[in-house]
């Protein structure tokens, strides 16, 4: 019997974890484990900021939905790994053995100026966004998408409780600099028409107990910091020995492979794959890598040869603006309305519906 350890409940996690309850694999024993029951859906997470999700809709039960693909579900996070062993350390105390073992975790990171090396983990965040959204003067800052995404929720949500101060956004780069220029120019109209304070351009240089200094001397005041810089590596994997990329994320092939550890695989938000060193951490990719990464396991347990992963060419993007309205992108097109919102709440509804029916 063939030890499958999977860990993290990440995107392409959860897509082994839907094909398991339509398929059995003879002679394949297969455990997750992460550090929370729950695994968050962070597509929804604006939604609930802004009041139009219960925390129950934004979230899949893991422990439910591996009792009934009949795998094994630890409750565990993992403080020490040795790849030549084979063998695992919990925070609990719990020893793990296995053969193959894949990651998929997914972290949610803070700043480095806040705190060095918080890593904020999605069932922690939204007690960090229930604070923040109520706070005199709260101050979002990062220049991913879900930055924006998350100041203009919080926006929106203070907006229908009538609290008249406005939330500030701090960006070390242009708003949605990476989708091009008529991106920017309309998430700016945007911003400005919802009453968002921005500062674009402008990267945090310090921070007091009362106010965020940036290298351009803008004195900002503030009574909460939401920090949104995107996904930082685990320590993990650089403890481990394991070859991992100048940012500590675990190095594989296309194959969701890594070289050294031919029986370690890894997917999601927590690796780099060499071929695409510049591919960018978005669900999207992780969701596609899924199918390839359980058909990859089992082709390197029988000693076949593996898939290889291609990423999606220019995928859409959708972005939740507040007042149930939504940006969509693809290419250089930019089209904004309530219709956009609507599409993004039925694909995250399908999204959770599929791992809990």
């Amino acid at each position: 019997m063939t030890k499958l350890l999977l860990i993290g409940g990440g995107h392409a996690h959860l897509s082994i974890l839907r094909s398991l309850l339509h398929e059995e694999i003879s002679d394949l024993e297969v455990t997750l484990i992460t550090s929370s029951k729950f695994q968050y859906y962070s597509g929804m997470f604006s939604g609930f900021t802004e009041g139009q999700y219960d925390e129950d809709e934004i979230r899949i039960d893991l422990e439910s939905l591996c009792s009934r693909a009949s795998v094994s579900f630890i409750e565990d996070t993992i403080i020490s790994f040795d790849p030549m062993q084979k063998v695992l350390l919990g925070f609990s105390g719990g020893i793990y053995s296995f053969d193959v073992i894949s990651f998929d975790i997914e972290p949610w990171s803070s700043s480095e100026l806040i705190s060095t090396s918080e890593l904020i983990p999605k069932h922690h965040l939204l007690d960090k966004l229930k604070k923040v959204r109520t706070s005199d003067s709260p101050v979002i800052i990062g220049n991913a998408a879900e930055a924006i995404e998350m100041a203009l929720s919080i926006t929106s949500w203070r907006k229908k409780y009538n609290m008249s101060k406005t939330v500030t956004l701090i960006s070390s780069s242009s708003l949605l600099h990476s989708f091009g220029g008529k991106a920017t120019k309309k998430i700016k109209e945007i911003a400005h028409h919802q009453n968002l304070e921005i500062y674009e351009n402008e990267q945090v240089n310090d921070v007091n107990d009362n106010y965020i200094m940036t290298d351009k001397c803008t004195k900002v005041k503030y009574t909460s910091i939401l920090p949104i810089t995107g996904p930082k590596a685990s320590s993990l994997f650089k403890q481990a020995l394991l070859p991992v990329d100048s940012d500590g994320f675990l190095l594989v092939e296309d194959t969701l492979q890594n070289v050294e550890y031919p029986y370690v695989f890894g997917a999601g938000n927590c690796v780099t794959i060499s071929e695409y060193p510049e591919l960018v951490k978005r669900d999207v990719h992780a969701m596609k890598q899924g199918p390839i990464l359980l058909k990859n396991i089992k082709r390197f347990i029988s000693g076949r040869s593996l898939e290889r992963f291609k990423p999606r060419r220019n995928p859409y993007s959708l972005l939740s603006t507040g007042e149930h309205q939504g940006l969509f992108i693809y290419k250089n097109m930019t089209l904004h309305g309530k219709w956009v919102w609507n599409m993004k709440h039925i694909i995250n509804q399908r999204f959770i519906k599929n791992h809990v029916l």
